[in-house]
């Protein structure tokens, strides 16, 4: 049996508190805040899908670029966020406070960024007169909700903050009607089923961050849940470096789910289609020496075929 989404009461005071802002935000009556991202074009961002009369779930939706920006192409809109710090996982290092005091850790991240990153949501939303809608619940709630209640799922940047992304990757698909858009998100361009450490693991500071998936990886998954995947070019401006703004382009993710009009309607703008760089060829050596095979196939057979 199914349960319904808790939708949260507005914050009606969120424009008189604190916020973080995730995404750069140009609101109706002229302001500008600027935030760590900036995204110039949104429907290159999300591979030109069109929104226009869908139902939209916005995953992790932080300040709410992704959700607002949908609304205003016509989308009926969810925005989704983190209940409670209990959902943030960190990579454990030892002098890392989310390993050595998590109660600490968790004061601190609620104060200085869940709570002032929701703010920032609230605030937008009431400077858009929104009429966008907003749950805070945990991923795996998301498995309890009616099956495709939602046209579209998108989840922007979202993958490499999640410990568990082949879990979170299928709860959005089974809330997805016709279309799964993860944009933004490193691929790594191999087709084995692979999964690594996005960092070497060896500056406690970067413990934010997770998992890249292979192509293959993302392929598989989606063609296991009755999806076709296409792969768009996506780009940000990024301005917390400490050298200046930055512009990143990464890929967009488009699964769209097979035997939907959308399956039959869908084409990439050729402008936007991303060719996924090949990865550099391995060195040559015996095949009796396994150990020096790319990590990812000194287990199992050597297809590389196992996945990690």
């Amino acid at each position: 049996m199914s349960t319904q989404p808790n939708y949260e009461n507005p914050w009606e005071e969120a424009q008189n508190n604190r916020s973080y802002w995730y995404h750069t935000m140009a609101f109706p009556d002229g302001e500008t805040i600027r935030g760590s991202w900036t995204i110039e074009d949104f429907d290159q961002y999300i591979g030109g899908y069109d929104l226009s009369g869908k139902t939209v779930l916005d995953i992790g939706t932080a300040s709410g670029f992704l959700a607002f920006s949908a609304e205003k192409r016509g989308a009926q809109v969810t925005g989704l966020d983190a209940a409670s710090i209990d959902e943030f996982r960190h990579v454990p290092f030892s002098d890392s406070l989310s390993y050595k005091d998590i109660r600490q850790f968790k004061d601190v991240w609620t104060r200085d960024n869940l709570i002032p990153i929701k703010n920032s949501w609230w605030h937008a939303w009431a400077k858009n007169n929104s009429k966008a809608k907003c749950v805070y619940a945990p991923m795996p709630e998301l498995y309890e909700w009616p099956e495709q209640m939602f046209d579209v799922v998108m989840a922007g940047a979202i993958v490499e903050h999640l410990s568990e992304p082949v879990f979170a990757i299928g709860a959005w698909a089974r809330l997805a009607r016709e279309a799964v858009l993860i944009p933004f998100t490193d691929v790594i361009p191999v087709d084995d089923l692979i999964m690594r450490p996005i960092t070497p693991l060896d500056n406690s500071k970067i413990n934010y961050v997770w998992w890249h998936l292979s192509r293959g990886l993302y392929n598989k998954i989606f063609n296991n849940l009755g999806f076709d995947v296409h792969y768009t070019l996506a780009q940000a401006e990024h301005h917390d470096d400490v050298n200046g703004s930055t512009i990143a382009k990464r890929p967009s993710i488009i699964a769209v789910r097979r035997g939907t009009e959308a399956h039959r309607t869908f084409k990439v703008d050729p402008s936007l289609t991303f060719t996924m760089p090949e990865p550099e060829p391995a060195v040559q050596v015996p095949q009796d020496t396994p150990a020096r095979r790319p990590w990812w196939q000194r287990r199992g057979s050597s297809s590389g075929s196992g996945s990690h």
